[in-house]
């Protein structure tokens, strides 16, 4: 498996991906009135200026603050935010509204394109505040209609996809969503909202062949959430594989997570050479019965963890996980969680070691940890799930594995 998914991230950092033509033409939204000021609405200079881009033209956005509603992308497009330019989501959110109905669309768009990448060493601003302030408002009220909220960018059905070296902030909900897409290269971005900002997530990837390397990501809910909510009947079981993740820093958020829609089955993940500091949870695999799917073949390695709030933390519930639980019939959405691989972790100052948390009618097995050394507050709790550790668990108070029902934890030399 590891040989497999270090070839794919080898093919993903280059060769999967085309040549820009020497003769490429550049857009510039300029040309089509864009005034690039942060006051003037710049959407409509923005688009013409892509839909005047052919494949393989560049649509440049060389400085200054551009205003803008919602753009759309098509294949063969280079989406360039430079240095010292800014793309700012409009603050007026009936821009968002679909055809003025509730639905809400994102401020970047592709779908079922090809050859699509976005750079630059630029920023795309959200303008997130007014959103959270009315979702919040909606929590308080106990509201059973929270309201919509539109997403960063999502590029949906891309194959050979790449975004790199941006800045992407204060997203009014996910930041970058690359989902059902297949040869993506993610690579030197810095992502950051406010850590109590809603639903904030940095990446949601869902699809195959997928390397995300070099990323700061500090935000307000999982820092990547690996996705798989549809099956492919192609890649039975396996809708998300073959992805790696190495040589990243997130900070405050809830980890890097599987789920929690993994019906579709995730296969193939490498995670590696990251730190976590000052996230909710670190190393995540979160599920339910209404969502569940195959989850194998997954492996972390040369974690290091500083202040977070739970270290480990693979469950078939979510989003609580009750205190007891009677065993259900086994259907085709219940979770299958096994041979998961997590090696050479540091954890200091962790509050919860973590839990390993199956089901009665189909316990987590295969989960190995191996150097694996975790100093926190309380211990590891384990049930339903079989699991080998080598390396130390530390608790401060109270005992270092908390084993309940069906729960076992195999000490190795």
């Amino acid at each position: 498996m590891t040989k497999k998914v270090l070839l794919v991230g080898l093919l993903a950092s280059g060769a999967l991906f085309w040549m820009t033509a020497a003769n490429a033409a550049t857009c510039r939204p300029e040309d089509y009135g864009a005034r690039h000021d942060g006051v003037h609405d710049d959407t409509a200079a923005i688009q013409k200026a892509i839909d005047a881009c052919g494949a393989g033209d560049e649509i440049l956005l060389a400085g200054g603050v551009y205003l803008s509603g919602p753009l759309t992308l098509s294949s063969g497009d280079t989406f360039q935010v430079a240095k010292g330019a800014t793309l700012l989501g409009t603050a007026d959110h009936d821009a968002y509204r679909d055809g003025g109905g509730r639905t809400v669309v994102p401020l970047i768009s592709a779908r079922d394109a090809h050859d699509l990448t976005l750079t630059g060493e630029g920023t795309i601003d959200g303008q997130g505040a007014s959103w959270w302030t009315a979702f919040r408002a909606a929590q308080a009220a106990d509201s059973t209609d929270l309201p919509q909220r539109p997403k960063m960018i999502v590029l949906t059905n891309v194959t050979n996809l790449r975004v790199s070296g941006l800045t992407l902030q204060n997203s009014p909900m996910f930041h970058l969503v690359p989902q059902q897409s297949n040869h993506v290269v993610v690579d030197g971005l810095t992502i950051h909202a406010p850590a109590d900002s809603p639903n904030t997530d940095g990446i949601d990837p869902s699809g195959r062949d997928m390397l995300f390397q070099n990323l700061t990501i500090d935000v307000g809910d999982d820092n990547i959430a690996i996705k798989s909510g549809r099956d492919d009947p192609v890649h039975p079981g396996a809708a998300s594989a073959n992805m790696v993740v190495r040589d990243c820093t997130f900070l405050h958020g809830h980890g890097l997570s599987i789920g929690s829609e993994t019906n579709g089955g995730v296969q193939n993940l490498l995670a590696e050479n990251i730190t976590f500091r000052d996230t909710k949870t670190a190393i995540r695999i979160k599920t339910n019965r209404d969502k569940g799917g195959l989850v194998r073949d997954i492996i972390y390695r040369n974690i290091k963890m500083f202040d977070v709030g739970q270290a480990i933390l693979i469950t078939g519930y979510y989003p609580k996980i009750p205190d007891q639980d009677a065993p259900q019939p086994i259907r085709a959405r219940t979770p299958d969680i096994h041979d998961i691989t997590i090696e050479h972790v540091t954890a200091e100052g962790v509050a919860v070691a973590g839990g390993l948390y199956g089901l009665p009618e189909r316990p987590l097995h295969d989960i190995r940890m191996t150097d694996v050394h975790i100093r926190a507050a309380k211990g590891m709790t384990v049930r339903n799930a079989s699991a080998t550790l080598k390396g130390k668990i530390e608790a401060v108070s109270g005992p270092a594995i908390i084993t309940q029902e069906g729960g076992s934890l195999t000490e190795a030399p």
